[in-house]
């Protein structure tokens, strides 16, 4: 089951033990000030002017991958957003992906990661602040790499996947978590 189904579902995906996506993007952009200033200034301006919204409020179905050109979207339009317009401003497209995973609190997520020479550097809806990967409080599934997915098993699928058959089975007994984004 792909991680976008999981995210649309409603499953408590934080209730699996999955190892967290550890592939690495292969380009890494040498950040300097302009360039960091460059990524707030995106990052900020993404976060201030959508609107948060579910795909089901939106849309009336889960699962919609779009520029968020309503004026309104869910973590992967916000994603999806920040990085045309970085790739509009000539940033490498091998140096950003979309990786999605769950936040700390478990709510299926996802966020622009830009690989640079001193590692990953996430944009999130959630927070004004670029961290390292490291330091979000995410744990990642599958990072996003030219047309497809790596998982976290290092497999390249064609959809963002959980590589357990646990993924599979949603939770019961538990309501299921909404999904943040």
């Amino acid at each position: 089951m792909s991680i976008s189904r999981i995210c649309a579902s409603g499953l408590a995906i934080a209730m699996l033990m999955v190892v967290p996506a550890v592939a690495k993007p292969a380009a890494g952009v040498m950040m300097t000030p302009e360039r960091m200033a460059e990524l707030q200034r995106i990052n900020t301006f993404v976060n201030s002017t959508i609107v948060e919204v579910s795909d089901w409020e939106q849309y009336g179905r889960e699962d919609v991958w779009t520029l968020p050109t309503s004026g309104k979207g869910d973590c992967e339009d916000f994603a999806l957003l920040k990085r045309k317009l970085l790739l509009e401003r000539g940033w490498p497209a091998a140096a950003l992906s979309i990786a999605v995973g769950v936040t700390a609190q478990g709510e299926a997520h996802a966020v622009l990661t830009v690989a640079t020479a001193e590692g990953p550097l996430v944009l999130d809806n959630l927070t004004s602040a670029i961290l390292p990967s490291s330091r979000t409080g995410h744990t990642f599934y599958a990072r996003q790499s030219g047309r497809g997915w790596i998982a976290a098993s290092g497999e390249r699928t064609r959809e963002p996947t959980v590589d357990l058959p646990v993924a599979e089975r949603t939770v019961t007994g538990t309501s299921p978590r909404r999904k943040r984004g």
